[in-house]
């Protein structure tokens, strides 16, 4: 069966902010230059505030319309320019908002905003030394840049510097301690150090200050669970699920923990929620098809393990669930193709060597059976049950000397197994062994419904 429980949440990454250069500025009359170059430079102004609005709105195409035309108008308008940048930059356009970056530092050399900007481009752009260059010298511009500080160490985190990086956000938080982000981001590297308790504590401390910060909720949700502590990675995913309805990766992880205790008609409308919002996701329909199973579902299962597996046919222990739900459903066939199709993914995988064994042997196929035990004990040679199997596939075909060995390699295995001793016992009475009664002895006593046969 699928072990949903075993899994590890991943955290969710908090993207670096930029930011917006605020230039609402109309100058006067009276300031230098002909009047006719000052009523220009304004109206370049109203443009950009134009501008920043439509951006503050998600309005980024109209944004960037109204910073162009502000520079058709003064193409030496710095923040226009840096405005410029960053709306390209949040389309995705990273060279040409990189190029407007520095056409803005052309004109206005020393503007931390504007560097910390390119930083923020440059890192989209994956070049990370360079985008770590730019954060360094804003903050020699301006050494008290709490953004700035988070953006060096999103980029010192990506290279792998982790605590570099915690340095640089606890540096951030310092300078502004209600900083969600960075709290979020110190919160995420603590987590990649396994410190769960330390992320926790900096995850509630985001929380405090903004109670619907999803993201950091499913973060702190995560860190719950990674840390072992279900009942509270529950309660914080339903909390997040609450937030928003429509966060399918949170209905997919309250799913799997539900899973994980048992409380399978719980899961299974989380896991439908969450693919509902997002259908191709392979692991929550296995996840799904797991539920099922365990409620003796098997057609509901099938179908899920089916839709899984079409969008991630090389998930072997999908494939060896797969036909433990054909087996149940007695369809010997179909579950051999699936155990076999596992065993190609993964070839060592005892367990489903085992079952096909089962199917093979459910099929009359006795010979095809003992070759796929002997196969299960190659890959796992203290595999008490396929021992176990490979007698009954012996016994089968009336081998009882080699049935008996394999039973009493099993014991050996496992001497409780009141199932082998049973059966060796079957096979010794066969061969005319005396000892066979005291194998039925031991059989009973460790599961009294076993009674001789009479």
């Amino acid at each position: 069966m699928l072990s949903a429980a075993s899994r590890r949440a991943g955290l969710r990454t908090t993207s670096i902010c930029g930011f917006l250069l605020l230039f609402a500025i109309v100058s006067p009359a009276s300031a230098n230059g002909t009047q006719s170059q000052v009523a220009s430079h304004n109206q370049a102004v109203e443009f950009n505030n134009r501008g920043l609005e439509l951006y503050k709105a998600g309005k980024i195409d109209e944004a960037i319309k109204q910073f162009r035309q502000a520079l058709a108008i003064d193409p030496n308008f710095p923040e226009a320019d840096s405005n410029l940048g960053l709306a390209l930059d949040a389309k995705g356009e990273d060279d040409e908002a990189i190029a407007d970056f520095n056409k803005a530092l052309a004109l206005k050399p020393s503007d931390a905003i504007t560097e910390s900007n390119l930083g923020l481009a440059l890192f989209h752009k994956g070049k990370l030394d360079e985008s770590l260059a730019a954060y360094r010298k804003a903050l020699e511009f301006q050494p008290n840049f709490p953004q700035a500080y988070n953006g060096m160490g999103v980029v010192l985190f990506t290279q792998g510097h982790a605590d570099d990086a915690i340095e640089a956000y606890r540096k951030a938080i310092d300078l502004s301690p209600k900083y969600v982000d960075a709290m979020n981001n110190l919160a995420a590297a603590l987590a990649s150090k396994k410190d769960w308790d330390g992320a926790i504590k900096i995850y509630q401390q985001a929380l405090e200050l903004e109670p619907k910060a999803s993201d950091v909720r499913a973060n702190y949700a995560s860190a719950l669970q990674n840390a072992g502590r279900t009942e509270d990675a529950i309660a914080a995913y339903r909390q997040v699920v609450a937030d928003n309805p429509k966060d399918a990766h949170a209905w997919f992880e309250l799913g799997h923990l539900l899973h994980g205790q048992n409380k399978f008609d719980e899961a299974i409308t989380s896991l439908q929620k969450s693919l509902e919002l997002k259908p191709d996701q392979a692991e929550a329909e296995f996840n799904l098809a797991s539920s099922y199973q365990e409620q003796q579902k098997f057609p509901e299962a099938i179908a899920a393990y089916e839709k899984g597996l079409a969008l991630n046919p090389k998930n072997a222990h999908a494939l060896y669930n797969l036909g433990n739900a054909y087996m149940s459903q007695k369809d010997s066939k179909r579950a051999i193709d699936s155990y076999t199709k596992a065993l190609a993914v993964q070839p060592g995988l005892a367990e489903a060597q085992i079952a096909l064994g089962a199917a093979l042997l459910h099929s009359g196929d006795a010979e095809a059976s003992e070759a796929a035990y002997r196969e299960a004990i190659a890959s796992q040679p203290d595999n008490a049950d396929a021992y176990f199997n490979l007698g009954n596939a012996l016994f089968t075909k009336r081998q009882f000397g080699p049935a008996a060995e394999a039973y009493r390699e099993s014991i050996r295995l496992r001497p409780d197994s009141a199932r082998a001793h049973y059966n060796l016992a079957i096979c010794l009475q066969w061969l005319n062994d005396e000892t066979a009664a005291a194998e039925f002895k031991e059989a009973e006593r460790l599961d009294p419904s076993l009674k001789p046969p009479k």
